[in-house]
């Protein structure tokens, strides 16, 4: 079994992110105790060999002045074949073959 620090070091080499912490705090009062600041640092352009190039051109926001593209912090209606800007709040519809 690895140490927690090789634990933390192997999920870093493979997410691309590193935290100022690995634990958040558990309730309002240690996060107000907390010397150092909780952060992350991301590596955006980290190259993942497991996951597969996707195979169509980014979803953009159907808003003029936002043309934001979908992205993980979307909030997605999946019944309703829908997806909510996290910019602007628009909501877009789902192209067909995008799932």
């Amino acid at each position: 079994m690895a140490t927690f620090p090789e634990y933390i070091a192997q999920n870093e080499e493979r997410d691309g992110v590193r935290f100022s912490w690995n634990v958040w705090p558990s309730s309002r009062l240690e996060a107000t105790r907390m010397v150092v600041p909780v952060a992350a640092l991301f590596t955006l352009l980290k190259e993942r060999p497991d996951l597969p190039p996707i195979q169509y051109e980014p979803v953009l926001c159907s808003r003029a002045t936002c043309r934001a593209v979908l992205n993980p912090l979307c909030q997605v209606d999946y019944r309703a074949k829908l997806w909510a800007c996290n910019f602007c709040y628009q909501r877009n519809q789902v192209q067909a073959g995008v799932s």
